[in-house]
């Protein structure tokens, strides 16, 4: 490590990262056993003895180091850079924007995206985003990319992507990619990263290349094409893209990727597949060692010990304040009584999952509910039901114990310890929280999303992202073992078993 005492910044940045990826670096375990749709059985580089009682169960020991890095190290070739500052929305709307991102790089067969420039956001908490290998596991990604047509994810290093070209060999590079920010071309994250500002209401394109000392970083995809392309000065492998303005260009490109889906079957009432790539994507992106392992912790605590399995229905109602008022919730039943009156005809399960955001059902509702007579008795009601069925389970009385009810998100996400990005945490024994990272509910909804997905019965509504998704990834995991994705849709209309991937997005 004599290596990392140097005072040299990109070296000492480079430290931090190989710190933490050391902590986390880990073969994808039985998270997804009983999931055709996610094999990690292959993935045998490292192994891991951790148990959940152990506050170091998220810290893997792993020897051969030069496998990592040799995954993540970037070739001198054109890379794909997301230049927002972080991606836009809830987690499934951030979810479709990096579909389309990684769509773009296979477009122009760009076969690298950098790492660090992917962020994830916290919707309920503006300016607050998280670093994609903190949430995602990235090894795992990038040791089956190539086999699935992919890009890998690789890490900043300026004296492979960054040039100077026609001089006698000393001049100087200028970086395109900040390193202290993970901001591209002069971007100021102080700036684009603010609690106050608005980010649909600017075009963060216009912005790069500023100052002139970044010119050559404002660059379009048609250099990569380009036959006679000759470069004198600064030059960089870095490809910018991203897109903000109003829902943004991504979102844009993403509903574009939908095209071929727009009509369902026939005969069968199905939906045509993803694209191939989209469905990769789907197998691939799993969730970081420790979000995997407290979510199966929050099964195995509310399941129990018995040696019966028992039968998990996941519930999405999508009964939140801020949806309620929304112009998708026509295609939603709000009352979630009626909804419980519908699951009551399913088969008896024995554990309820409820994702939900309880602050948005027992917080203060806002003024467009309180304002709606209508909207404020039903929301009365589902808290009281809610606190009801916390209480005495579902279906439950003082006298008569009922189903009882797992609210994992937020519970779960406080209590996930991530290692501290740091070279003094060279042992593991720093963490940090996703609280402290201000991104609590971007981790509940992960967590939410993957815990829903293990479900043996699911229950959402249309014009959700989040459900469509739910609906999408169960077909192909259960197309893929040759069962039944046994989905359920609840909306206006009463309840139907849901077949298939999911219709494009119903609302936009």
């Amino acid at each position: 490590m004599m290596l990392c005492n140097a005072r040299r910044r990109n070296i000492q940045v480079a430290c931090r990262i190989l710190s933490f990826l050391t902590s986390v670096f880990v073969v994808a375990h039985n998270f997804y056993s009983q999931s055709a749709l996610i094999d990690v059985s292959n993935n045998t580089s490292t192994s891991i003895t951790a148990t959940y009682k152990n506050r170091n169960a998220n810290v893997s020991s792993f020897s051969n180091i030069d496998e990592y890095m040799e995954l993540t190290t970037p070739k001198a070739d054109w890379t794909l850079v997301h230049y927002d500052p972080f991606l836009m929305g809830g987690f499934r709307n951030q979810h479709m924007r990096f579909v389309a991102f990684v769509n773009k790089a296979a477009e122009h067969n760009i076969t690298q995206i950098l790492l660090p420039s992917l962020r994830w956001g916290d919707v309920t908490n503006p300016g607050k985003s998280a670093p994609h290998e903190l949430l995602f596991d990235v090894v795992y990604w990038n040791k089956r990319a190539e086999e699935f047509g992919l890009p890998r994810l690789v890490r900043y290093e300026a004296d492979i992507l960054e040039q100077n070209i026609g001089g006698g060999g000393n001049e100087i590079i200028i970086p395109c990619f900040n390193t202290t920010s993970s901001m591209y071309s002069g971007l100021d994250e102080k700036k684009w990263r603010s609690k106050d500002i608005n980010l649909r209401k600017h075009r963060i394109w216009d912005y790069l290349g500023e100052p002139s000392l970044y010119a050559h970083c404002k660059q379009s995809f048609g250099v990569i094409h380009s036959p006679n392309n000759t470069f004198a000065g600064p030059m960089t492998y870095l490809m910018p893209h991203g897109g903000t303005i109003l829902s943004g260009r991504l979102w844009w490109e993403y509903d574009a990727m939908q095209g071929h889906r727009l009509k369902a079957d026939a005969i069968s009432g199905k939906y045509p597949d993803h694209l191939p790539l989209e469905k990769a994507i789907y197998k691939l992106l799993i969730p970081s060692l420790p979000i995997r392992n407290a979510i199966q912790k929050s099964l195995d605590d509310a399941i129990g010990t018995s040696t019966i399995k028992p039968t998990v229905l996941a519930l999405h109602p999508r009964i939140e304040y801020e949806m309620m008022s929304h112009m998708c919730s026509r295609f939603m039943q709000s009352n979630l009584t009626k909804i419980f009156e519908l699951i009551g005809t399913l088969p008896r399960f024995d554990l309820l999952f409820l994702a939900v955001s309880r602050a948005q059902v027992d917080g203060e509702p806002p003024v467009e509910i309180q304002d709606n007579n209508n909207l404020l008795r039903v929301a009365t009601e589902n808290r009281i039901l809610l606190n009801q069925m916390r209480t005495y389970g579902v279906w439950g009385t003082e006298e008569h114990k009922g189903i009882p009810v797992l609210e994992s998100g937020i519970s779960t996400a406080a209590k996930i310890e991530f290692p501290v990005m740091g070279q003094s945490n060279h042992d593991g024994s720093e963490f940090e929280t996703a609280e402290s990272l201000g991104v609590t509910e971007l981790v509940a909804s992960l967590v939410n999303f993957f815990t829903a997905l293990k479900a043996d019965t699911f229950v959402g509504v249309r014009g959700s992202t989040y459900s469509q998704d739910v609906f999408s990834v169960r077909y192909y995991q259960h197309q893929d073992s040759g069962g039944g994705e046994n989905n359920f849709v609840v909306g206006p209309f009463g309840m139907r078993q849901h077949l298939g991937p999911a219709e494009p997005l119903p609302c936009k």
